[in-house]
């Protein structure tokens, strides 16, 4: 089961979520006051983050954290870092605290395309070099 009992006395009855796979989560109870943010400028978009955990979403690790317990949860437009800790019995649907560590744009379903320029300069020492399609050989 992916989630870990804290060994102190202050949480013994929470459970942080822990995984190095995505996590399904259940719809879940939480307050607003359960969601604690790194910086003021999160707040605005907590009700999208609560409303994705109130009706059940998955929980993407983020490797490049390297703690387990850190985890993608997409929204429609933003997607949040977060740790996330259970009521301990409650088979995860009961959600007592979410600290969100970021808040980013979702580029889910976005889709990049790159065209070459037709031409490209750049400069090296004093000299200038223009790339051109090979098409345009002389």
């Amino acid at each position: 089961m992916p989630v870990v009992k804290k060994r102190n006395q202050q949480t013994e009855t929470r459970l942080l979520l822990e995984s190095g796979e995505p996590v399904e989560l259940p719809p879940a109870k939480i307050e607003e006051s359960a969601v604690l943010v790194q910086f003021e400028n999160f707040k605005p978009w907590i009700p999208e983050l609560l409303h994705v955990l109130r009706s059940g979403t998955v929980a993407e690790p983020i490797p490049i954290m390297l703690d387990g317990s850190t985890f993608a949860i997409h929204g429609e437009l933003r997607t949040f870092w977060v740790k996330i800790w259970h009521a301990a019995g409650s088979n995860l649907t009961q959600i007592d605290r979410v600290q969100v560590i970021s808040c980013l744009p979702s580029t889910r379903g976005v889709q990049v395309l790159v065209d070459a320029p037709d031409k490209f300069e750049s400069y090296s020492s004093k000299e200038q070099t223009q790339l051109q399609d090979p098409d345009e050989s002389e």
